[in-house]
């Protein structure tokens, strides 16, 4: 990638229970999170953006390398004294494979809406502060939409929707980070 600091590969598929159980912890996945929206860093700025200790982040931030989440960032040097250590995301993105042990999936789901619910906080919060342009609020939005398809179907929808997703991202003057979040799964009515 032209970027160094961005993710080297652009997502990573979770099928592996322990790399499940290892994402689904709420620290973790706001580790992750932060790496990506907010760019590399070490483990007392990740501290500082979370709100908690360096200690605690290293020691996720660890894990984390262990499991392939996060990778070092050595393009972002080792600080004046020579010791700091930068960690960066390892993917973009990360999908989440329902045919795995349905406790981990519940724990992952519970944390990554997690995630995503502060995302979405902090813009209503900023948009209440006028923190962002008519044309950012009128471009932002949340949405919901029901079809009837078939599972090559939704494959395909969601293949054109990532392509969509990857069309749009594109570093111009006056872009901003944009969190895309996407779920689609089959549902059976109740009777």
């Amino acid at each position: 990638m032209a970027d160094e600091s961005r993710a080297e590969k652009s997502e990573v598929v979770l099928t592996d229970a322990a790399m499940m159980r290892a994402m689904a912890h709420p620290l973790r996945m706001h580790i992750v999170g932060s790496l990506r929206l907010d760019g590399p860093a070490t483990s007392a700025i990740l501290a500082r953006r979370l709100g908690t200790d360096s200690g605690q982040t290293s020691h996720h931030l660890r894990l984390l390398a262990r499991h392939g989440f996060v990778i070092e960032a050595p393009e972002q040097g080792r600080g004046t004294h020579g010791r700091e250590r930068w960690w960066k995301a390892a993917h973009e993105s990360t999908l989440w494979a329902d045919d795995t042990d349905a406790e981990d999936l519940a724990a992952a789901n519970r944390a990554s809406r997690a995630v995503y619910d502060q995302v979405i906080d902090q813009f209503h919060a900023e948009a209440a502060h006028q923190r962002w342009s008519t044309e950012w609020l009128d471009a932002a939005a949340t949405s919901d939409y029901v079809i009837r398809t078939t599972p090559a179907g939704l494959q395909r929808l969601r293949e054109r929707i990532v392509e969509a997703i990857r069309e749009a991202d594109a570093p111009e003057p006056g872009a901003e980070t944009v969190v895309v979040v996407l779920h689609a799964y089959p549902r059976r009515g109740r009777r």
